[in-house]
């Protein structure tokens, strides 16, 4: 760590204890408090910078800010050691800050840390602090829980396999965290209730974690296809690959994030269509589509009321609106507009199409296998989808996206597992299924297809052809993640 970026992260911890400290012992007109308002927000300044939030969190003794373990001068061993205690006594393991604190009045930042001050006397202190944060209205602060912790260092050091499962366990929980996150919104949308985003906005800012880290695992989770809570796996599923396409062509991870959301919130609207049209077992009548259409302007409007930072509402409603817009702008929504589609847009149109195009239906018990949806997706290049953008994805898949069921000249099924970058496309890494006699598949060995007979030289086992893994009735997360 550079020695500006050190001092940045001791200024904050310096002026946040500060402030807190103050607020114990000064009225809200004393000009000492107010000046500590004042230092607090001018140090947040530059680490908001390139991020939308500041995380501070505490784990074994040690401080941790923006996911990295805090190095401090000697000279700070009381001011950390008292923070450390601060925190513990209130049994908080960390408080994310996000970028609208910048814009909040000293007023509510006192209030802030009058709440956070009484933590300590309550029974439940972490519960007692989330419903008094919500109570108040205070948007941008937010409770950080046990299970969003960094890894820790130690961890860091485990064996290679340890670390792969560790991840995957990680990918699997944000995944379903992300699927009763949305599912929340939804009831709350349903009953006409106020509708916050904290959860959904935390499971995406580790969910860029998971895919700054390893990219296959997260793709993994990605094939998760659920038949009865469709509308939700999309979402996420979308969020999913519109990131891992963000990492790909060099996004922030502040962008990530933003990318994310507009991933998870894109098809929002579909709660204002009428179920019926949306599970319609038949082809749909013109009247229907135009309804179904619809959902993108909706979904700005959902978007809108959301109990969430206005900075950040304002930069995640474009992509949902642009989504079938197309590359061209033949889609919809009509508009007169002639500027082209947003690159968050165009990315999630990809993400969109692909996970919809490889997801059994109501209306279409089969599906395209992966491989499959990238070729037909491939003849929209340049009219529905944006050329450039495409190749990556489909570059980032592989020839065969993990998730894709292989039978193979052996007479075996092998579900891809990694067909990275590093790895013969055409000849991917495979989990080998096995029919456990029930009408099910047991997870076998691994098989990499570009393995050759030491003797002939030949390919040990040779593809034959894709399917869809719903034809076997396997979901391919089962056995990957």
């Amino acid at each position: 760590m550079n020695p500006e970026t050190r001092s940045l992260h001791e200024d904050f911890i310096r002026t946040f204890y500060r402030l807190v400290h103050m607020t114990k012992i000064h009225q809200e007109n004393n000009q000492l408090l107010i000046k500590c308002i004042e230092d607090f927000k001018q140090v947040i300044g530059p680490l908001l910078v390139d991020d939308d939030n500041i995380t501070i969190q505490i784990s074994r003794e040690n401080i941790y800010l923006q996911d990295k373990k805090l190095h401090y001068r000697r000279e700070l061993d009381s001011l950390i050691n008292n923070l450390l205690q601060y925190l513990e006594k209130r049994n908080l393991k960390g408080i994310r800050f996000s970028i609208d604190i910048q814009d909040a009045s000293d007023k509510e930042i006192i209030a802030f840390s009058r709440t956070l001050n009484n933590t300590e006397q309550q029974t439940d202190p972490l519960d007692w602090l989330v419903q008094q944060l919500e109570n108040q209205g205070i948007i941008w602060a937010e409770v950080i829980h046990a299970q969003d912790m960094p890894l820790e260092e130690e961890t860091l050091e485990a064996a290679p396999q340890d670390q792969v499962q560790e991840r995957k366990d990680k990918a699997r929980k944000a995944y379903f965290y992300a699927l009763d996150s949305l599912k929340e919104v939804a009831q709350k949308i349903s009953f006409k209730k106020k509708v916050g985003a904290r959860k959904c906005i935390r499971v995406i800012q580790n969910m860029v974690d998971l895919v700054m880290e390893d990219e296959p695992v997260i793709l993994g989770i990605s094939t998760i296809r659920d038949y009865d809570d469709y509308t939700f796996t999309h979402s996420i599923n979308v969020a999913i690959l519109s990131m891992c396409l963000g990492q790909r062509i060099g996004l922030s991870r502040k962008s990530l994030h933003r990318l994310g959301l507009c991933g998870l919130f894109h098809d929002l609207g579909k709660l204002d269509i009428p179920i019926e049209i949306i599970n319609q077992p038949k082809k749909l009548s013109q009247s229907e589509f135009e309804e179904i259409k619809k959902h993108s302007i909706h979904s700005v409007t959902q978007i809108i009321k959301l109990q969430t930072a206005r900075d950040l509402k304002a930069k995640i409603l474009l992509p949902p609106f642009e989504h079938h817009m197309k590359y061209d702008l033949s889609g919809y929504p009509k508009t007169k507009r002639k500027k082209p589609v947003s690159l968050f847009g165009r990315i999630i149109t990809i993400s969109d199409v692909f996970d919809a195009i490889t997801s059994p239906r109501i209306y279409r018990k089969s599906a395209f296998s992966p491989d499959q949806a990238l070729n037909k997706m491939l003849g929209g290049a340049g009219t529905d989808f944006d050329p450039i953008l495409l190749k990556i994805f489909i570059n980032m898949l592989g020839v065969y996206p993990i998730g894709s069921l292989l039978e193979l000249d052996t007479g075996e099924l092998g579900l891809v597992m990694d067909s990275g970058e590093k790895i013969d496309g055409a000849r991917p890494m495979v989990v080998l299924l096995v029919a456990d006699g029930q009408g099910g598949y047991t997870k076998g060995g691994v098989a990499d297809l570009a393995e050759r007979d030491a003797q002939s030289g030949a390919f040990r086992r040779n593809i034959v052809k894709s399917i869809h893994p719903s034809t076997r009735g396997i979901q391919a997360a089962e056995f990957l993640i």
